[in-house]
C-alpha cells in the first residue's frame, strides 16, 4: 500500500479555499471566516446575507489525464462525510489544472445524486477508505455553474 500522506491533502485544500476566497471577493463576497469541520469550508457575505461554502480541489484532474468527473464524497474511514454532513449552501468543485470552478447549490446536488445512478465508487482515494458518487461532468454540465479561475494554480 502506498503511503497516505493526509497533511498534504489538507495544504493542498487549504490552497483551495484561499483561491476560491479570493475568486468570490472578486464577485463581490466579503469573507466571514473559515471553518475547520465538516460542515462547510467558508463562510462569505453578499449583500447582508451569509453563505457557506464546500470547497473540493481536485489537482489530480489535469488535460492529459482528465476523467470527466466530479467525485461527490459521501463517507471516509467508515464515517458519513462529504455532502452527507454538509451544512453547505453551495458546493464548489475547484479544477486547478483546467482552470474550472464548476458550483451547484448543495440541495440541488442532492437532488441530482437521488435521481440518477451515478456509480458509487468505494475504497476510492490515496487512503482506499473513502466511499462517493461519480458524476460525469459534461453530460450534467447543465446542472452547474461553471466558471473559468484567472488565478494559477
Amino acid at each position: 500500500m502506498a503511503y497516505y500522506d493526509f497533511k498534504k491533502d489538507i495544504a493542498i485544500g487549504e490552497r483551495g479555499e484561499d483561491i476560491i476566497r479570493e475568486h468570490l471577493e472578486e464577485y463581490g463576497f466579503t469573507f466571514v471566516s473559515n471553518n475547520k469541520d465538516n460542515e462547510y469550508d467558508l463562510k462569505m457575505s453578499f449583500n447582508e446575507k451569509e453563505y457557506k461554502f464546500e470547497i473540493k480541489t481536485d489537482v489530480y484532474c489535469r488535460p492529459d489525464k482528465d476523467t470527466g468527473n466530479i467525485f461527490v464524497e459521501i463517507e471516509a474511514r467508515n464515517k458519513e462525510s462529504g455532502i452527507k454532513v454538509s451544512k453547505s449552501n453551495y458546493f464548489v468543485n475547484y479544477f486547478p489544472y483546467l482552470n474550472e470552478i464548476w458550483t451547484i447549490k448543495t440541495n440541488k446536488l442532492k437532488e441530482l445524486i437521488n435521481d440518477n445512478d451515478f456509480e458509487l465508487k468505494e475504497n476510492s482515494g490515496d487512503n482506499c477508505s473513502v466511499k462517493g458518487y461519480v458524476i460525469p461532468r459534461y453530460k450534467f454540465k447543465k446542472h452547474f455553474k461553471v466558471d473559468i479561475i484567472k488565478k494559477k494554480w
